[in-house]
């Protein structure tokens, strides 16, 4: 498999910014191991070429699920897109993926 380049949205920053604010709000050191422990997975997932589970929001949306997370991105030959990352329990629409970084 061929390691891709990650990019993370600005949608998907201002979400592990939300996290991370929460978390935080409650004990600090356990936000920075959430958010350490979360852009592993995004690595391990741009290296390995990962493979998620289809999304019929967007054309080739996939996710992965991580702890009480999921990850939503999108796979070119050369790159891995993060799209978002929210909570298992957030209802999820079709406008969380629209093109504008509202």
């Amino acid at each position: 498999m061929r390691k891709r380049r990650l990019v993370i949205s600005l949608k998907a920053l201002n979400d592990l910014l939300a996290i991370h604010n929460y978390i935080s709000d409650f004990n600090p050191a356990a936000a920075k191991k959430m958010l350490r422990s979360i852009n592993e997975k995004l690595d391990w997932m741009a290296k390995s070429g990962a493979i998620g589970a289809p999304r019929p929001f967007a054309p080739g949306l996939k996710a992965v699920p991580f702890r009480n997370y999921c990850i939503y991105f999108v796979v070119s030959e050369t790159t891995m897109t993060v799209l978002r990352i929210r909570h298992g329990r957030q209802n999820v629409t079709p406008d969380d993926f629209t093109e504008s970084e509202d």
